[in-house]
């Protein structure tokens, strides 16, 4: 298994949340540039909560409703 360790560091002021740095394996693999998006998802994996970060790409995303139908 590789992996690699990284820093948080906190986000913009009144966001509640912290950012990392991706490495650059990553990088690389999925050629990720400025304002790409990734998709992430938790497992809890024999009693770990386990994080699953995936290349986002557009044709994933659902399809919105056509207007006047609902969900």
């Amino acid at each position: 298994m590789m992996g690699e360790i990284t820093s948080v560091a906190t986000n913009k002021k009144g966001f509640a949340s912290l950012r990392t740095t991706i490495p650059m394996p990553m990088l690389k693999q999925w050629q990720l540039k400025p304002k790409d998006k990734l998709k992430w998802r938790w497992e809890v994996i024999q009693g770990k909560m386990v994080a699953v970060v995936e290349r986002y790409e557009e044709e994933q995303r659902k399809p919105k409703n056509p207007r006047g139908t609902k969900k």
